[in-house]
């Protein structure tokens, strides 16, 4: 798949929803279904919008129709609560570009598009915490407005679901999270990026691969920063052996499940995840967060104190993509989690 195409679906039948846009914290941000929130709506849930790679914020306003139009259909009447969208230009993209060069992947030329990427979506999930420090104080400003911001949800496609994760793990606000088309292990991916790409760094050294990590392509920096906010990098480190690419080597002994358990518990308890991936997906493999994701399921699955709900979804034919289904899947499982099945809100 080339770099520049874009994964999203596009589709006119989509009903329109109301989109303010305001400059909050520096960063230009659509507000999505303000003007649509029942007047009984007092708590109210943000959805974050998380664009793909050579996207910007306007991209994901069709998400938002869907998802609030869809949520607002299932509302009872006179609810206590509401849900809006917001979404906003990733750095170096839309109003905050200021490279296109260092948005390409190295086939298209950029040298440094492991530590471009990387830092990318790094920054958007602190963009995220930062907007939601500050977003109620612009939307539900006056005196008589008792309408408050309760809950946080991230929904991200492409780099915005490699961010997606980077969220959920690091902002307590943030209750759950759909991931797109995006990876939990951005050491295998881009170590097989690399392979793809034949970079030299990767087929100079013998056995190939071996002399990848800590190259120029890869540098010492990056490894520690991947150690600490990469979802793989955190929770299970030490794990990825480029010569064993398909599997956890050395495989995680008592200690570092439980240190991963220990993690999980401070970082995603009481927390809900649903991964969307495509199987033909060559771009961001499933493959590459599978070993991961493997041990991920099984630590929450033997530990219900965790209490950390994961669905994986794999959609068969999909490559790099996020389709009509995906998007249905996504509404679909955002609205049962915030209404539930008798249409009233959730714990969350």
């Amino acid at each position: 798949m080339a770099a520049t195409t874009n994964p999203l679906h596009t589709t006119t039948s989509t009903p329109q929803i109301s989109t303010h846009t305001l400059p909050i914290s520096g960063i230009l941000v659509h507000l999505h279904g303000l003007t649509e929130l029942p007047q009984t709506a007092k708590s109210i849930t943000c959805l974050w919008l998380l664009h793909p790679r050579l996207q910007k914020a306007e991209s994901m306003t069709y998400l938002a129709s869907q998802f609030l139009t869809t949520y607002n259909t299932r509302l009872p009447p006179n609810s206590p609560t509401g849900l809006i969208a917001a979404s906003f230009d990733q750095r170096n993209h839309g109003t905050r570009l200021i490279s296109e060069l260092h948005n390409e992947a190295w086939r298209q030329g950029n040298p440094r598009h492991a530590q471009d990427m990387f830092s990318c979506y790094h920054g958007t999930a602190r963009d995220t915490s930062q907007l939601i420090d500050h977003l109620e104080s612009y939307i539900f400003n006056t005196a008589t407005d008792t309408r408050t911001i309760v809950n946080h949800i991230v929904m991200g496609v492409s780099l915005g679901g490699h961010a997606s994760w980077h969220c959920i793990l690091s902002d307590p606000r943030i209750s759950a999270a759909v991931v797109g088309i995006g990876c939990p292990d951005y050491t295998r991916l881009m170590t097989d990026r690399a392979r793809l790409s034949k970079r030299k760094s990767y087929t100079a050294s013998t056995p190939p691969g071996k002399e990848f990590l800590g190259s120029e392509d890869f540098p010492k920096a990056l490894v520690d920063a991947v150690a600490m906010y990469d979802p793989a990098g955190l929770l299970l480190p030490g794990s990825f052996d480029p010569m064993a690419p398909t599997v956890l080597k050395p495989e995680p002994d008592a200690a570092k499940l439980e240190r991963m358990k220990a993690l999980v518990r401070e970082r995603l308890q009481g927390k809900r995840i649903l991964n969307l991936s495509g199987k033909v997906d060559k771009l961001v493999p499933y493959a590459a967060g599978e070993p991961f994701l493997n041990v991920f399921k099984q630590v929450i699955k033997e530990d219900a104190s965790l209490d950390v709900e994961f669905e994986d979804v794999l959609f068969d034919g999909v490559g790099h993509a996020f389709p009509k289904e995906m998007a249905d899947k996504a509404a679909s499982w955002i609205c049962d989690l915030l209404l539930g099945e008798k249409g009233v809100s959730s714990k969350i």
